[in-house]
């Protein structure tokens, strides 16, 4: 069976080892497990379009697209089934005619769309889940990284000050000092395996959208990313349903210690941990105890979608 994963990237050449999106680091670790082609800059489409697929699947899309290529390609495998990747609640990747589809969500709320043939709920972010770093000499304490985000705004404005460290696109600062956030800006991280920038970090700050304090997502991403670069994550209080249906509900006493409610708190939690990272750090490690077991048991379950599911 031939399966496309479409990812799309919008510069000429694509050095995987310097990828930073992380929808970009997910497709790459799927097409690698799935042993698949990755389409993602323009010369992939092109080379594709002399294959025959029986799979495509959607992970990322953009005005970058090039859109006449994937039209081209969806023409030519008529019959191909039709998979979206979809890592966020309000992002579910679409491209004209790529329709109907089955949807694996990283979320339960099920979507509305009539495109939407068939949904399946997997913790996708665990795709970046890995082995821990070796532990580095850690020159800064607390970090939040990311894109600016409307619906988490008033944490923005509560957290990100003073000595939080900010990690986005520069285009973005200006965005987060607009809305009163007075944090120390730095660039986008590098995610190079073994030089990841977050491992300079002691600590860092888990935050969500108001949407998913009452709608269930798996943990993101940056739970995982704090895994293998060692960092103690510290959750925003309005986190607790996330905390308690995931797999942290286990640890929930535990956890409790490193929930916090505004800037202050989190200073005060920053400053008691100083006193034994270490100690700190081995107690968050031993929430992540099962957490290559359910890595590999949802690749499991998303290979057996996407190479056993009929239409």
């Amino acid at each position: 069976m031939n399966v496309a994963l479409i990812e799309i990237y919008p510069n000429k050449k694509l050095d995987k080892k310097k990828a930073i999106d992380a929808h970009l680091r997910n497709a790459i670790i799927i097409s690698e497990y799935l042993n698949c082609d990755l389409l993602c800059i323009e010369q992939d489409f092109i080379k594709a379009l002399d294959k025959s697929y029986d799979v495509l699947i959607l992970g990322y899309a953009s005005h970058y697209a090039p859109f006449q290529l994937i039209k081209k390609l969806q023409e030519k495998n008529p019959n191909a089934r039709k998979i979206v990747l979809s890592n966020e609640y309000n992002i579910a990747s679409s491209i004209g005619g790529f329709k109907p589809y089955t949807i694996i969500a990283n979320y339960e709320k099920l979507s509305s769309s009539k495109s939407v043939i068939k949904q399946h709920f997997l913790n996708l972010n665990l795709l970046l889940a890995k082995t821990p770093n070796k532990i580095i000499n850690k020159k800064y304490d607390c970090i939040y990284f990311g894109t600016f985000r409307v619906n988490r705004s008033i944490y923005f404005k509560e957290y990100l000050k003073d000595n939080i460290y900010l990690s986005t696109s520069p285009k973005n600062f200006k965005k987060f000092k607009h809305i009163g956030c007075s944090p120390k800006y730095i660039d986008k991280l590098n995610w190079e395996t073994n030089k990841e920038t977050l491992n300079l970090f002691k600590y860092q700050l888990y935050i969500e959208d108001t949407h998913t304090h009452t709608n269930f997502n798996n943990l993101a991403n940056r739970y995982y990313e704090a895994g293998f670069c060692n960092n103690v994550v510290f959750f925003d209080n309005n986190c607790r349903l996330t905390i308690e249906k995931s797999e942290l509900n286990y640890y929930k006493e535990q956890v409790e210690f490193y929930i916090v409610n505004n800037y202050k708190e989190l200073q005060e939690k920053i400053k008691e941990c100083n006193k034994d990272f270490g100690k700190h750090l081995a107690i968050q490690k031993s929430w992540r105890m099962s957490e290559q077991l359910n890595r590999n048991n949802m690749l499991k379950e998303l290979k057996n979608i996407i190479y056993n599911e009929q239409k």
